[in-house]
C-alpha cells in the first residue's frame, strides 16, 4: 500500500531495536539517489556519506571504542560505553556517517548543514516508507578530530550525524506533539501587537 507523504511524516518513529537482517546494499543506495533531491543552496549538494556494514562495522566499533578511550576520564564508564557501543554497532546492519565539508564562510555553513539536515529527513522517511528504520545519532565522539581522522575525514569535515538503518524490531508508541499554534506568530496587520489564537 503507497502511503502519502503525509502518512509517512506522521507515522516514522525512531527505530531503537533492530533486526538482524541484512539490507541489500543496493536498497540502501536507491533510498540515497532519491534523498539526493533535498533542498539545497547553488546545488552544492554539500552531503558525504560513508556507509559501514558487514565486516566493515568492526573498523567504525573500532574508531568510537578509541575516541570513547580518550575522551572518557571515568574508566568504568568508557569500558561500559565501549561494550555498550559494539553490541549496538553489531546488531544493526546499516551505518550511514554524513558529514559537510568546513565551509568557506558562516552562511555557507548555515546552508549547508540544513541541507544536509533535510537530506538526512529524506533518508529517513524514505526509508520508512520501504519498512526500514532509521535513529539518528550525533553522539559525543563524532566531535573528536581523532575519530574524524581514523574514519578518513579532514580534521574540519563536520559530522552532522551517524545514520543507523535496519528492518524495526520494535515501534514505538507515537508520543504526543505540542500543538503548532503554541510556536506560531502570525503578523498579517501592520500594528505592533501580533495576532494570537
Amino acid at each position: 500500500m503507497i502511503k502519502t507523504i503525509q502518512q509517512t511524516i506522521v507515522s516514522r518513529r525512531t527505530i531503537r531495536k533492530f533486526q538482524p537482517d541484512d539490507i541489500p546494499l543496493h536498497r540502501i543506495v536507491d533510498i540515497l539517489e532519491d534523498a539526493k533531491w533535498a533542498p539545497n543552496h547553488k546545488l552544492r549538494e554539500p552531503w558525504e556519506v560513508k556507509l559501514y556494514k558487514g565486516e566493515g562495522r568492526g573498523q567504525l566499533i573500532e574508531s568510537i571504542q578509541k575516541s570513547v578511550a580518550r575522551t572518557e576520564p571515568d574508566e568504568e564508564k568508557s569500558k561500559k560505553k565501549q561494550t555498550k557501543i559494539n553490541q549496538f554497532i553489531s546488531d544493526i546492519p546499516i551505518h550511514l556517517v554524513v558529514t559537510i565539508k568546513a565551509p568557506a564562510s558562516e552562511k555557507e555553513h548555515h546552508e549547508d548543514f540544513a541541507a544536509t539536515c533535510a537530506f538526512i529527513q529524506n533518508i529517513q522517511l524514505l526509508s520508512w516508507s520501504k519498512g526500514l528504520g532509521v535513529v539518528w545519532k550525533t553522539n559525543d565522539f563524532i566531535f573528536d578530530p581523532e575519530f574524524r581522522d581514523e574514519l578518513g575525514f579532514q580534521r574540519d569535515d563536520i559530522i552532522v550525524g551517524m545514520l543507523h538503518i535496519g528492518k524495526p524490531a520494535h515501534v514505538p508508541k507515537p508520543k504526543e506533539r505540542q500543538s503548532i499554534k503554541g510556536k506560531l506568530t502570525i503578523c498579517d496587520q501592520a500594528v505592533k501587537k501580533q495576532q494570537s489564537f
